[in-house]
């Protein structure tokens, strides 16, 4: 799955006063005597005290708050605190901080120009292991003596980004500036801050202020606000429950034990989870707001383990300090002082053991790609990292059966690829893999690897068909393999599964597969658990064998409506086994939970003999994965740990012994790529156990072949992408090798019989402006049901992505298909646009497709070629343009080998939306 993106809070703003007007000076203490500030004071202009303590006199701070706020203070308060004078002269009214804090979440002084005084609790203007990271730009201070309000805050910050004097924590400072509300991208609530400072003054140094103690779950959502900017203390154990941002923004999410997802806690109903989480949860900072920052400078390097250089979920921290903020929409605080970690949830080398006399596993090995820049590694360096942490993994789990989910979908290339290397490891011959050809639409496919010396196949892959598998955004079909262990004949059914994912939610918030607790596509996802128990009842029925294990990442935790189903239908989900707080294989959001999951039959689940889920990645920082971007230092180990983001699930099994069957069994090699009007081949066709074998070719045309004849021939007219499917009957189930063929035109590309709907407009605008127009040239209206626009990214000879249409489109109209972020504040689409992020999602070096069921009718850019950033035609480019059909063309074209831009299309400047919804 995938993956969500944070912004942490941007502190790029430019000071609205110049440099050369800050006026920067240090105040020594005690001659001209000290200021005496009593609780709630506002201070006076005057800006001068009466007594004489001398500079290096201490304060202590107390709690604002009550126990309903879960903090508590461990000193009291005086009336008042002796400090040392500031004899600069005020420019502007002295202010206290509780005044400028005032009782609610923003500041009743916001926009006046104030001076403040207060002790600095945490200085945060650059990093000294560093320069290039100028931390907050900033420092926290705070009001020496507490007033009687538990509303108001003691603390504040001051943003300084300008300001030549640093602060250091102990200094006591006055500083001039502006009350300011400030409110980062995306947050729901503003931090009060003293910005524009024209002014700042220190005082004295040698103080100190004790911090408030706060304990986690927090008594309410608001229970923060009165010690905002505050320095408080967590005495209390926390256990890490989010390091997703540690290497990007270098900080970790904290919690009073492991947050779980609400479908999949141990006890509790997902109504509370939710409730309970949202109040148990702080985020441990790096007192900057550098991306990616140097993780061996201070504080974090102090954050990762000296045994393993790591930072794993799970693992805990007591008695930490620093200054209480809020920013990209969280609470956090930035430490001062020692802050050490217990490794409580240390690596371990290998699974824990699961008996048996067979062991099988399932690992999403997070799109393993040979072809680079697609989904997976970006270079072949970073291939090359990640197929060593996942050989490493696999080799370590040693499972004679794994299902690998997200692997290329590519006619076993990348999976050969796979095999290569692991069998380089542990030995020449020791796995194997199962050939599927091209199976669905979707990019990825699951795959499985076995050892031929533990178990062996029986009869060929099974491959799910039924069309209530497929969803929005293309097939991704599960995989059916029969095995049978080779030391007592034992046989079972393996069955590799993928449901949808929860990301990518569709346009309609009213429609069933929204949000709505569940993930997005629930209502898909349960659909598909169902026809998936259909279908492998029916492989049960059809072979004879019962003993069935589905494993896979189900993108459902463990109380979700689709495991219910096959739960219901008679399976044992094999995770209930474990303890339930061990039961989880995913990290989303800080929380814990199962999308990887086993599930037996009825007959199978007394022959199974331990199952286990082997950490390995969802519990440890991306910092740590293999790709080599963004990283300082690279921290990158060739071994298993964060070669994905879900961890394998083992299953240890004791086969009840079979008698040896006999199934039709068929292997061959079929294409997939072709030319119209060239001969293709099967090749290599082998069959046994067989009475009668035909081919269809998917373009509607079939014939029946001698068992004995070891090739077939077929010449496709049009272009199109067609799935070939070879069929052996004979005893038990049919053998089948199905396989998607991509058709292309001649080298001097094509055209469409007869008028059709085409693209009449393309925008690749700035950032997400983003769009495509389509025509409808005909005199009747068009069913859409019939069509689907395809994305192929970056050279790609496979679809990157896809989208149905549905409806109608009446003659002489066009439909807009627009990005669902289109950035500009554009008026002008038509009330029947659709919204969608990904076949509009292009750059000027992807091609786009128009198919009228499974057929081309027309294309931008050549599919299967990567022309740089831009397709060019002479002086005409796709980059960062508005393409705009010319007025005489009346049906659609398809590119060849190459294309001609200016041919069809006019050219217009980047963000040219004037035509858009018209022709």
């Amino acid at each position: 799955m995938t993956y969500r993106d944070q912004t942490k809070r941007a502190r790029g703003r430019t000071s609205l006063l110049c440099l050369a007007l800050l006026a920067l000076t240090a105040c020594g203490g005690g001659g001209e005597g000290a200021d005496s500030t009593s609780a709630g004071s506002s201070g006076s202009s005057s800006g001068t005290g009466s007594s004489t303590a001398s500079g290096t006199s201490s304060a202590s701070s107390t709690s604002s708050g009550s126990s309903a706020a879960s903090a508590s203070s461990t000193s009291s308060a005086s009336s008042s605190v002796t400090l040392p004078s500031c004899i600069s002269a005020l420019t502007n009214p002295l202010q206290s901080i509780t005044s400028i804090q005032g009782t609610t979440d923003t500041s009743p002084l916001a926009g006046q120009l104030v001076t403040v005084r207060g002790i600095v609790t945490g200085a945060f203007q650059g990093n000294a292991e560093d320069s290039s990271n100028t931390q907050l730009n900033g420092f926290f201070i705070q009001q020496p003596v507490a007033d009687a309000d538990p509303l108001t805050s003691e603390g504040l910050f001051i943003y300084a980004q300008n300001a030549t004097v640093k602060v250091a924590v102990g200094d006591y400072v006055q500083v001039a500036g502006k009350v300011a509300e400030y409110k980062g991208t995306g947050d729901t609530r503003t931090l009060t801050e003293l910005s524009e400072v024209s002014a700042i003054s220190v005082c004295g140094s040698g103080l100190s202020v004790t911090p408030t103690t706060l304990t986690l779950p927090l008594a309410s959502a608001e229970a923060l606000e009165a010690y905002e900017g505050m320095l408080v203390r967590f005495e209390q154990t926390l256990t890490v429950t989010d390091v997703s941002d540690f290497g990007h923004y270098g900080s970790i999410g904290l919690s009073n034990g492991r947050l779980w997802e609400p479908y999949n806690h141990p006890s509790m109903t997902p109504a509370a989870v939710v409730a309970a989480n949202a109040l148990n949860r702080i985020i441990l900072d790096d007192g900057s707001t550098k991306s990616y920052p140097n993780m061996s400078v201070t504080p974090i390097k102090s954050y990762l383990s000296s045994a393993s250089g790591t930072r794993r979920v799970g693992d805990t921290l007591t008695g930490v300090s620093g200054p209480l903020t809020w920013s990209a929409n969280a609470w956090r605080f930035h430490p001062v002082g020692t802050v050490s970690f217990v490794d409580a949830n240390p690596r371990t080398a290998a699974p824990a053991s699961v008996g048996g006399s067979l062991k099988v596993a399932h690992y999403n090995v997070e799109n393993f790609f040979t072809t680079l820049g697609s989904r997976g590694a970006s270079t072949a360096t970073d291939f090359a990292r990640q197929r060593k942490k996942l050989v490493a993994a696999i080799a370590a789990i040693d499972a004679d059966v794994i299902n690998l989910i997200e692997t290329q979908n590519d006619a076993g290339v990348t999976l050969a690829n796979l095999v290569t290397a692991l069998n380089e490891k542990v030995g020449a011959g020791t796995y194997s893999y199962v050939d599927v050809g091209i199976a669905g639409t979707d990019e990825i496919i699951q795959a499985m690897l076995y050892k031929p010396a533990k178990v062996k196949t029986v009869g060929n892959p099974q491959i799910i068909t039924d069309t209530n598998f497929a969803v929005s955004g293309g097939m991704r079909p599960s995989i059916a393999q029969r095995f049978a262990s080779v030391a007592n004949g034992g046989g079972f059914w393996m069955v590799a599964n993928h449901l949808k994912s929860k990301g990518s939610c569709p346009s309609s918030s009213s429609s069933a597969d929204a949000e709505y607790g569940q993930g997005c596509w629930n209502a898909s996802r349960t659909t598909q658990a169902k026809a998936l128990r259909d279908w492998v009842a029916g492989l049960v029925s059809a072979s004879g064998e019962s003993d069935v294990l589905m494993m896979g990442d189900f993108n459902a935790y463990i109380d979700e409506d689709p495991l219910k189903v096959l739960e219901s239908a008679g399976y044992e989900a094999l995770l209930r086994r474990l303890p339930a707080n061990q039961r989880n294989s995913y990290q989303f959001d800080g929380e814990t939970g199962a999308l990887d999951h086993a599930f037996a039959s009825s007959l199978l689940k007394s022959q199974v003999s331990g199952i286990t889920v082997w950490h390995i990645n969802s519990e440890e920082p991306e910092i740590i994965d293999y790709t080599t971007a963004n990283k300082n230092p690279d921290l990158y180990t060739e071994t298993p740990y964060r070669g994905s983001d879900h961890d394998p699930v083992v299953v240890g099994l004791n086969l009840n012994a079979d008698a040896a069957v006999s199934v039709a069994t068929l292997s061959a090699n079929v294409p997939t790529a072709a030319t119209v009007g060239t001969s293709v081949s099967i090749t290599n066709l082998l069959v046994s156990n067989g009475t009668a074998l035909t081919v269809s070719w998917g373009d509607g045309n079939s014939e029946s072949l001698a068992l004995a004849a070891g090739s077939a021939s077929h010449t496709y007219a049009s272009p199109g992408t067609y799935t070939i499917t070879l069929t052996l009957t004979g005893s038990g189930l049919p053998a089948t090798r199905s396989s998607t063929i991509k058709v292309t035109a001649s080298s001097s590309g094509g055209s469409v019989s007869g008028p059709e709907l085409f693209f009449s407009e393309y925008i690749e605008g700035t950032s997400n402006n983003k769009a495509l127009e389509i025509y409808n040239p005909l005199s009747t209206s068009v069913d859409l049901s019939a069509y689907t626009v395809k994305i192929y990214a970056n050279g790609s000879a496979t679809s990157t992505g896809s989208l149905a249409l549905s409806g109608t489109l009446g003659a002489g109209e066009t439909l807009v298909i627009r990005h669902s972020s289109f950035t500009t504040a554009f008026t002008g689409f038509p009330a029947t646009a659709i919204s969608n992020s990904t076949v509009v999602n292009f750059n000027g070096d992807d091609a786009v497709t128009l198919e009228k069921n499974g057929s081309t009718i027309d294309g931008i850019g050549v599919v299967g070629t990567d022309p740089g950033t831009e397709w060019v035609s002479g002086t005409v480019s796709t980059l960062n343009k508005t393409l705009r059909r010319k007025s005489g063309i009346t049906q659609g074209s398809i590119p060849g080998t190459s294309w001609d831009v200016a041919t069809e299309w006019d050219v217009y400047d980047v963000d040219t939306f004037s035509g858009l919804g018209s022709r």
